[in-house]
């Protein structure tokens, strides 16, 4: 994992988006449309707008500890994941709610998440959000490196303790949109509609040829999910014009495409998700089983080899 340590040593760019400073200085109020439509928002509207929103850090406790964005709260990966049989995974949509709650969280809260990842954690977290249907929910782009090489304060204080509320599970709330199960990905396998992309790195999409189980779902495209981080400015995004070029050069190219990512608990694939809902895919599910869930089923097939 990325440390604070070594991504502050990171040059960034002094140069904010004319797209993104237009839409700003339009702000009619605290929640302008463009954020509102946005899954990154720069750290220039978060200071605009910190008065207005619940920041949420995810970072490693002891970098929270050092240094935090003012009034962010901490929250632990480790509480977004329910074991279930072994396997880490979403809660559920009560769960999750419950958890919002003992952090004091509502649901027409305007939340900023950041971490010290690239956005790693941080996705997770907007995932779950956007299964609830919360409506105001964005990813600091670039977390709090991005942040701090953008000349923000940051301060050592702790917020003040949340009080518990009730958040509210919306009624038909359904997380079919967004999750996908074992038998969605097995039916993708020879479905040409539908694009699977690996999450994780090179190597564990290739395989260990010596390993029993090991290797890539058949069909499944490698996208690794750090490749859409731009590590020499700031750990934010890369460009999307950057990004909509490496995925044509998968074939995938149509922003209505059915897609499904993984990777080996959905963590990382989670990062994967966002990417592509930020550049304007819109029919994108995390698989949340992922191969800790594929791979134990030995009537599953697994393949060797750079090759989809």
């Amino acid at each position: 994992m990325l440390k604070i340590q070594n991504l502050l040593k990171t040059s960034l760019s002094k140069n904010i988006s004319l797209l993104f400073l237009s839409l700003f200085l339009l702000a009619m109020s605290p929640l302008t449309k463009a954020a509102q439509n946005s899954v990154f928002v720069s750290a220039n509207w978060v200071k605009k707008h910190q008065s207005s929103v619940k920041v949420i850090d995810l970072s490693d406790r002891a970098n929270y500890l050092k240094f935090h964005l003012p009034n962010a709260m901490w929250v632990n990966y480790s509480w977004l994941i329910k074991p279930q049989n072994g396997l880490s995974l979403s809660g559920g949509d009560k769960y999750m709610a419950n958890v919002f709650s003992q952090l004091g969280i509502n649901n027409n809260d305007n939340i900023v998440i950041y971490d010290d990842m690239g956005g790693l954690n941080a996705s997770r977290l907007y995932w779950e959000f956007t299964k609830l249907n919360h409506k105001q929910v964005h990813i600091l782009d670039g977390g709090i490196v991005n942040w701090v090489l953008s000349g923000n304060k940051v301060t050592q204080k702790l917020p003040t303790q949340p009080k518990k509320v009730n958040y509210q599970v919306p009624v038909n709330t359904s997380t079919d949109a967004l999750t996908a199960n074992k038998a969605e990905v097995i039916a993708a396998i020879k479905d040409n509609k539908t694009a699977l992309i690996d999450a994780r790195s090179q190597e564990e999409y290739e395989g260990i040829a010596k390993q029993k189980r090991s290797g890539h779902i058949p069909s499944a495209l490698w996208f690794d999910w750090s490749m859409a981080v731009n590590t020499t400015d700031g750990y934010k995004q890369q460009p999307k014009d950057k990004l909509l070029e490496k995925l044509r050069a998968k074939s995938i190219n149509d922003l209505n495409q059915p897609i499904i990512v993984y990777c080996d608990t959905a963590h990382r694939a989670s990062r994967t998700f966002t990417m592509l809902k930020s550049i304007g895919f819109n029919n994108i599910k995390l698989y949340d089983g992922s191969m800790q869930e594929y791979s134990i089923d030995k009537s599953l097939p697994l393949k060797l080899g750079s090759r989809p």
